[in-house]
């Protein structure tokens, strides 16, 4: 569970471009897509990735959203600076359900804010990572939907997984 609480934390950091949209139905590069404004982390994608670790994180990550929890939301401001608001999931997952079907995952109460700083080049987001140090990755944008990879916030446990967020 540390390790879903570590993904939730690094991704905190993670922090994208902004610029003109110019309404091609969805299919912008992100040079023109805009992302000033609020996107919500809605889904771990880990089509075609055979790993059980993954396909754990997937699972909650659908039990939480099911749970109306806001896992993670990015704000992003004309600055070029970006808070984002998650969960501290470092106490979850301790509990078992009471009829005995597993752990009882419920959404945290406590919210942590980070501000970073992210730059865009085409389709390669640079930013800075809990280490203070650059990083950069390859992203896909359009108007409503942002994917980065999720190897970005444990690459031991998460190689080949897709982090899904929505314009809200």
């Amino acid at each position: 569970m540390k390790r879903i609480a570590y993904m939730f934390g690094m991704l905190s950091l993670l922090a994208v471009s902004c610029s003109d949209d110019d309404g091609n139905d969805g299919e912008e590069t992100p040079q023109e897509a805009s992302l000033v404004g609020t996107w919500d982390f809605v889904a771990l994608d880990a089509t075609g990735v055979d790993e059980q670790q993954i396909l754990l994180a997937e699972d909650v990550i659908e039990v939480l959203i099911q749970q109306n929890c806001d896992i993670l939301t990015f704000t992003f401001a004309d600055d070029q600076t970006v808070t984002a608001d998650y969960r501290d999931f470092t106490e979850t997952g301790r509990d078992v359900n009471p009829d005995g079907s597993g752990l009882l995952i419920e959404c945290p109460e406590e919210v942590i804010s980070t501000t970073s700083v992210w730059s865009l080049e085409g389709d390669q987001l640079t930013f800075v990572n809990g280490d203070l140090t650059e990083e950069t990755v390859t992203i896909e944008l359009t108007a409503t939907q942002m994917i980065v990879p999720a190897e970005i916030v444990d690459e031991d446990n998460l190689a080949g997984a897709k982090a899904i967020f929505e314009r809200q």
